[in-house]
């Protein structure tokens, strides 16, 4: 509901995705797994304006955009009011606190907030994610995500 989608054609989606009413995605190489959870006013931004001509005002070349691409991983649950900024990937698993800026990836099965959006619990300890990842469908094994995580958490 009052949402608007710009190059829906450079989407792909999983399955059971829902996102809450007033979103924008501008679509450049988005993908989305599946069950993932969005809540309201969601932005995606998938491309970055070029600023770097010499000799060129920005407004005269602001149609030049440069795209990484954005992917959203299964299980995800995005809370209300995050914006989603180009070359990211937010990992399997994650949960995007309300009202926080992703402009860099997050890894899997993490709990990330603010601005900018950063890591700052785990999921599920090791022993409950080794159980959890065994019971799912998953595209990591346990020490994948152990090794991408948890440098988060060190000290």
């Amino acid at each position: 509901m009052n949402g608007y989608i710009l190059n829906p054609e450079e989407m792909t989606l999983g399955e059971n995705i829902f996102i809450g009413r007033s979103f924008y995605i501008s679509a450049n190489k988005l993908e989305f797994g599946s069950n993932i959870m969005i809540g309201p006013n969601l932005l995606i931004e998938c491309s970055n304006h070029t600023y770097d001509t010499l000799g060129k005002t920005m407004f005269s070349y602001s149609n030049l955009k440069s795209s990484r691409g954005i992917i959203i991983e299964d299980d995800v649950w995005i809370g209300g009011n995050v914006t989603i900024l180009d070359g990211v990937t937010i990992g399997e698993g994650c949960i995007i606190g309300a009202s926080s800026n992703v402009i860099r990836s997050l890894p899997p099965y993490t709990i990330s907030v603010g601005n900018p959006c950063k890591p700052i619990k785990r999921r599920f300890d090791d022993d409950a994610l080794a159980k959890h990842l065994s019971l799912v469908k998953s595209k990591y094994d346990i020490n994948q995500v152990i090794n991408t995580r948890n440098p988060f958490f060190q000290n």
